[in-house]
């Protein structure tokens, strides 16, 4: 199974978790029955918990609910999602009832329209579709389920205006794509610039160029990027003493190591610029993601150059400025230029796939990985794995990165 996640924002855009999707691998011979790939995805849920670290919404059909196929996952920190008509079957309501009696938490997939809920599920999540609903309609189903002390989590909100509506209506809690930073954060000039000097920083030794003195005095001068650098650098030091200064560390560790770690302060200013931190595991974990699976493209860019192409693809949402002002803001080569306005050149349209898997466009990521003769595999198992190793390279398991 194929695996993807989407972040969970409450009202004020912090992630409360993750909602789980899944997929086949391959869908070329018989299509798996339900109950099956609903099994399949259930044994790969231990595994992904332990990667994230909060929350997840896993969907489960009700066959496995009145099968107790849920029971050796009591320890985990899921949310089992369940169709709401389901429990106008008896066996799989008592099922579920018995379930919620040991400690277990499910919530709902549609707006209960068919018999009473059980007073089990009293409190619990229930998940509506915001892109398929009218407005009048949305606000009519929120209200109704807030009165009765239902949480109502609407899905679908991919546009700056769905998400204003839905938040208008009282929702808690949304998910969907990655939106621009909203009108309420305040827009940090300082912090903006130097993004933009720091791509173009590492923009400008994309083609594997060795870094030279201009990048001594943008890592020195630049007061975000040295800050950033040695909190970076002491973090990592793990109790050993770090550099003193930016100056120290370049004649220390040496211009290539410094410009391998702006990756990952570039990635955290990104998140800095729209006050979300998760925009900077996003920004991480794709330029990570590009520099791995884009050795599979022919003639592929170099590594820093598929490593800035990932970066690119969060400026939009950072910013809250279009693709075309961001590229004259900056000096980029051809092949980074398409890839963040065009996406017509293969580096370009592995982003497309970065897309698709971020996002669980299942079969986009599947014709898309067909065009660069990438199997939807190798990216979804490199995409595993830069979630992990993007949470460890920003230290988002530590206190002092929290």
């Amino acid at each position: 199974m194929l695996i993807s996640l989407a972040p969970l924002r409450d009202r004020r855009d912090r992630v409360m978790g993750y909602a789980l999707s899944a997929y086949p691998e391959d869908t070329r011979g018989a299509p798996l029955d339900p109950d099956e790939e609903a099994r399949l995805t259930l044994a790969q849920v231990p595994q992904v918990s332990r990667m994230v670290g909060r929350s997840l919404v896993v969907p489960v059909m009700p066959a496995l609910v009145r099968e107790g196929a849920l029971a050796r996952y009591a320890s985990l920190d899921a949310v089992w999602l369940v169709a709401t008509e389901s429990l106008e079957d008896p066996a799989t309501r008592r099922a579920v009832d018995r379930l919620i009696g040991a400690g277990f938490h499910f919530a709902l997939q549609g707006f209960p329209e068919g018999d009473p809920l059980p007073p089990s599920v009293a409190g619990s999540t229930v998940v509506l579709d915001g892109a398929r609903t009218s407005s009048s309609l949305l606000e009519a189903r929120v209200k109704a389920l807030l009165e009765v002390g239902l949480r109502p989590l609407v899905r679908g909100v991919d546009d700056r205006v769905t998400r204003q509506r839905v938040l208008a209506a009282g929702v808690p809690m949304y998910t969907g794509r990655q939106l621009a930073r909203g009108a309420s954060v305040a827009a940090d000039r300082t912090t903006e610039d130097s993004v933009l000097r720091a791509i173009g920083m590492l923009a400008a030794f994309s083609d594997g160029r060795p870094p030279d003195a201009a990048f001594d005095t943008f890592v020195r001068d630049d007061p975000h990027v040295a800050a950033s650098l040695l909190k970076a650098m002491s973090s990592a030091a793990l109790g050993v003493r770090g550099p003193r200064s930016v100056s120290h560390a370049l004649n220390v560790l040496g211009r290539d190591a410094i410009l391998e770690r702006l990756v990952a302060v570039t990635a955290r200013l990104i998140g800095d610029a729209a006050q979300d931190q998760e925009l900077a595991f996003t920004a991480l974990r794709r330029a990570r993601l590009c520099e791995r699976v884009g050795t599979a493209l022919d003639t592929a860019p170099h590594p820093r150059a598929r490593v800035v192409a990932g970066l690119l693809s969060t400026l939009e949402f950072a910013l809250a400025m279009p693709a075309p002002v961001i590229a004259q803001r900056l000096q980029l080569p051809p092949a980074l230029r398409d890839a963040l306005d065009g996406r017509d050149r293969p580096l370009g349209q592995l982003l497309d796939v970065v897309d698709a898997i971020e996002y669980g466009w299942w079969e986009d990521l599947t014709v898309r990985c067909r065009q660069l003769s990438i199997r939807p595999r190798v990216v979804a198992d490199a995409w595993l794995e830069t979630w992990r190793s993007s949470r460890d390279e920003l230290g988002l398991s530590r206190p002092d990165y929290l």
